[in-house]
C-alpha cells in the first residue's frame, strides 16, 4: 500500500515549479500564473485553457444532491440536481450558464479560503470556506419561475471537515495533443492539473424543493475542487461515492480513468475512505454502455481493491455542439453495490449512494 506525503503549502513552489504527485492533506493556494517554464504560458493562452470548478455531493439515506460551479476561461457554468432515494425520482435538475464575472467565479483556494459563486437572474450559488472555518458551506437558489413544475429550490448545507479523512490531492501533468506537422503553440504545450478530493465529511443543512423538504443531518459529503490548464480535447469517466456503514461509519471512494494519471507504479486519483482514514488504491477500469448511462456500470480497479456495480436513478445531461466548442457531460445519479477492501478488510456495499460520470470536452 502506497503511503502519501503530506500535501505541499502551495502549488507551485516557490520556484514556480510544480510539485507533481500525489498527498494527503488540505493543499494551501493554487496560483498557475505563476508556473515556471517549461510550464508556464502566455496571458491569453491561461485565458483559454484554464479550468477551474468547485463541486460537492451530499448523500443522506433520503435524497442525493449534487452541485458545481464551473469557471472554464471564456464561459461559467453551475449545475444543481438531487435524487429522492426512497421513491426513487429526480426532484430537480437543471444547468445554468453565464459569463465569468465576479458573479461567476471559483477561487484559487480549494480548502480554508474557498469562494465560488454563481449568479443568473433567478439563480445564485455560493460555495465558501472560511480561512478560519472548518466548515464549507454551499448555497443554491432557483427561483420556482425557472422550474415551474418542480417549484423553488433551497439548498443550504454545510460540510464539517473535523472528524473526515484527510482529503487526497493530486498535482499531475496534462500531456498536450500533439500534431504531426510539429505545432508548438501555447495551445499544444503540456499543461498542469491540481486537484483535491474530500469524502465522508459530515452533513447538515436541508433541501427544500416545492414543498419537499430533506433533512441533511448526519448525511456524508464529498468534494471536488479542480483548477488547471487543460487539454483542448479532455474526456474521463470518474466515480464518486460516500454513505454509511450499518454501524455509521463514514465510507466512500473516488475513482478515475484517462484523467490526471501519473508515472506507472505511483498514486493517482483513486481513493478509498473509511472512517478518518484514506487508502489509494489502483487504476481504475470503467465498463458501461457510453450511449445509455442509466444501463449498469461495472467499475474495478486493476488490483482488485474495488469490484462494484452502479445502478443509475437518473442521469445529469449536458451535451452541447457548438462547433469549436463541444460537450458530452453524463452525471448519473445512483447506488452503489459489490465489495471494497480497506487494509485488509473486506467491505461489502449493498446501496452505496453516489454518481458516475462520463465526460468528453473540446473546449
Amino acid at each position: 500500500m502506497l503511503a502519501l506525503s503530506p500535501s505541499p503549502p502551495e502549488v507551485p513552489g516557490p520556484d514556480g515549479t510544480p510539485p507533481f504527485g500525489a498527498y494527503a492533506g488540505e493543499l494551501g493556494p493554487v496560483d498557475l500564473d505563476r508556473l515556471a517554464p517549461p510550464h508556464a504560458l502566455p496571458g491569453w493562452a491561461r485565458r483559454l485553457r484554464r479550468k477551474r470548478w468547485h463541486y460537492a455531493l451530499y448523500t443522506t439515506p433520503e435524497v442525493v444532491a449534487v452541485m458545481a460551479i464551473a469557471e472554464l476561461g471564456y464561459a461559467a457554468n453551475a449545475f444543481f440536481a438531487a435524487v429522492d432515494l426512497r421513491e426513487k425520482q429526480p426532484l430537480i435538475d437543471t444547468t445554468l450558464l453565464g459569463l465569468p464575472s465576479p458573479l461567476s467565479t471559483v477561487s484559487g483556494e480549494m480548502a480554508r479560503g474557498l469562494a465560488g459563486s454563481f449568479r443568473v437572474p433567478g439563480a445564485r450559488f455560493r460555495f465558501s470556506r472560511a480561512p478560519d472555518s472548518d466548515r464549507y458551506r454551499h448555497s443554491v437558489e432557483i427561483s420556482a419561475l425557472r422550474r415551474p413544475r418542480s417549484g423553488r429550490v433551497t439548498f443550504e448545507g454545510e460540510a464539517l471537515v473535523t472528524g473526515a479523512p484527510p482529503p487526497l490531492v493530486l498535482v499531475a501533468p496534462v500531456p498536450a495533443q500533439r500534431r504531426k506537422d510539429g505545432d508548438t503553440s501555447a495551445l499544444r504545450r503540456d499543461g498542469v492539473n491540481v486537484t483535491q478530493k474530500s469524502v465522508g465529511l459530515l452533513a447538515s443543512g436541508r433541501l427544500e424543493v416545492g414543498r419537499r423538504r430533506y433533512p441533511l443531518e448526519g448525511g456524508v459529503v464529498g468534494l471536488d475542487s479542480t483548477h488547471g490548464f487543460l487539454a483542448r480535447h479532455t474526456r474521463w469517466n470518474w466515480a464518486m461515492a460516500c454513505g454509511r456503514l450499518e454501524d455509521g461509519t463514514p465510507l466512500g471512494f473516488n475513482l478515475v480513468a484517462g484523467f490526471n494519471e501519473v508515472a506507472e507504479g505511483a498514486a493517482g486519483e483513486n481513493v478509498l475512505f473509511l472512517g478518518d482514514q484514506l487508502q489509494p488504491v489502483g487504476p481504475a477500469i470503467f465498463r458501461f454502455n457510453p450511449a445509455d448511462p442509466l444501463d449498469l456500470w461495472r467499475i474495478e480497479t486493476a488490483d482488485g481493491t474495488v469490484q462494484v456495480i452502479f445502478r443509475a436513478l437518473h442521469a445529469h445531461r449536458d451535451v452541447r455542439d457548438l462547433g469549436l466548442l463541444r460537450s458530452r457531460f453524463l452525471q448519473p445519479l445512483g447506488f452503489f453495490a459489490g465489495t471494497v477492501r480497506f487494509r485488509g478488510r473486506e467491505i461489502a456495499l449493498t446501496e452505496l449512494p453516489g454518481v458516475t460520470e462520463d465526460q468528453d470536452m473540446l473546449w
